[in-house]
């Protein structure tokens, strides 16, 4: 896929902040120099092909790779349920990320688009027109929520007049929001979003 699932979207910039942490300057010059030679992309990109970033990693550090990958990973979030793939239910560790999500579920019109948008994509005027919220604020609240990565394009449909509309639904089943002690994020992405994600896909075999 070119364009960046959602997953991939809202941990890239924390995932690739605790590599760059854990490997040091030097390796991670020496990651970057062998990712641009096979790949002819930087360490930034391959956080939405991380695949590639695997590959590179085995080479530095053979099947180690696997287990730096989840402890990298696990700053991120964790797997509370293993039970089923696509019922994984992850609990986000990483304090951007959950104010990311805690923000956008904070906002009653943010809320009501995500949950209005889960399992079913619709076009932004039909989300807006659906929920009763201003053009105005709603484009630029949905923009928002497409540009942390937490709705996604999911398709598309032909007006009267022939032009293509994208639709766009939440990235998540279901998100839990615990105030007890500390708050605690846990979400549960779509299957099909879990299994769009090349983070997911390499690190968990989602």
């Amino acid at each position: 896929m070119n364009e960046m699932t959602g997953v991939d979207q809202i941990f890239a910039a924390s995932l690739e902040k605790i590599i760059r942490d854990n490997l040091g300057e030097t390796t991670i010059h020496k990651i970057q120099n062998r990712l641009f030679e096979k790949f002819g992309m930087s360490i930034t990109e391959s956080m939405m092909k991380f695949d590639k970033l695997d590959d590179v990693l085995r080479e530095f550090f053979g099947a180690g790779a696997e287990g730096l990958e989840k402890k990298f990973l696990d700053n991120i979030c964790n797997i509370k349920s293993k039970k089923d793939k696509a019922e994984k239910r992850f609990t986000i560790s990483d304090p951007t990320i959950s104010q990311s999500i805690l923000k956008a579920f904070s906002d009653d019109e943010m809320a009501k688009i995500l949950n209005a948008s889960i399992g079913e994509p619709w076009t932004i005027s039909e989300i807006l027109e659906k929920l009763g919220i201003p053009k105005t604020s709603g484009y630029r609240k949905m923009n928002e929520l497409i540009e942390e990565g937490l709705m996604i394009k999911s398709g598309s449909e032909l007006t009267s007049n022939r032009r293509m509309i994208d639709k766009y639904k939440s990235v998540f089943d279901n998100v839990n929001i615990d105030f007890n002690n500390k708050v605690t994020v846990s979400v549960q992405f779509t299957p099909d979003v879990a299994m769009n994600s090349s983070i997911l896909r390499t690190v968990y075999g989602a």
